[in-house]
């Protein structure tokens, strides 16, 4: 540090000056580079992610009064309340969509409770068929497995459905 300040101390006026101004540019600049820019630059990448939240919030926000009104709408049509045996219900159901050839078994476990398996039954069918159940009936899918058959279009299903 002394063979620092003894070369500063021989220097001219002049020199002395360059240095300082020097010394003076090489710390700004470094404090510019290590810290004032990478601060700068995260700032500006977060303002960045948090408008695109915004923007997908303000989507969101809009698509939930979607769902509200849609809601509300549903809400408002009158439910005929269906009334009687679960098995009576889905085996109008299965012969309104075709599906009684694929009916391998039905099972009643207790009165508002059955489990019912088709084998190698129009995809499209069963699930008009499920949003049948749900809708006019009032009857639940409460768990369901689908597996797909071997020929294009066709599944094996395993539901157990209740009664709303």
């Amino acid at each position: 540090m002394n063979a620092l300040k003894s070369w500063f101390l021989m220097l001219s006026s002049r020199e002395k000056t360059l240095v300082s101004i020097a010394t003076v540019a090489v710390i700004i600049m470094l404090f510019w580079l290590m810290i004032l820019n990478p601060l700068l630059s995260r700032h500006e990448s977060l303002t960045k992610l948090t408008q695109s939240k915004q923007t997908e919030l303000q989507l969101m926000q809009r698509q939930s009064a979607l769902v509200k009104q849609l809601q509300q709408q549903n809400s408002g049509t009158t439910k005929k309340k269906v009334t009687g045996n679960p098995q009576q219900m889905i085996e109008g159901a299965l012969q309104t969509w075709r599906l009684k050839p694929t009916l391998q078994r039905m099972q009643s476990r207790g009165a508002n409770k059955v489990i019912l398996s088709l084998k190698k039954a129009e995809a499209d069918k069963v699930m008009r068929f499920i949003y049948d159940l749900e809708q006019k009936y009032g009857l639940n899918s409460n768990e369901m497995i689908l597996k797909k058959s071997k020929t294009i279009g066709l599944v094996d299903v395993r539901l157990i459905l209740e009664k709303k």
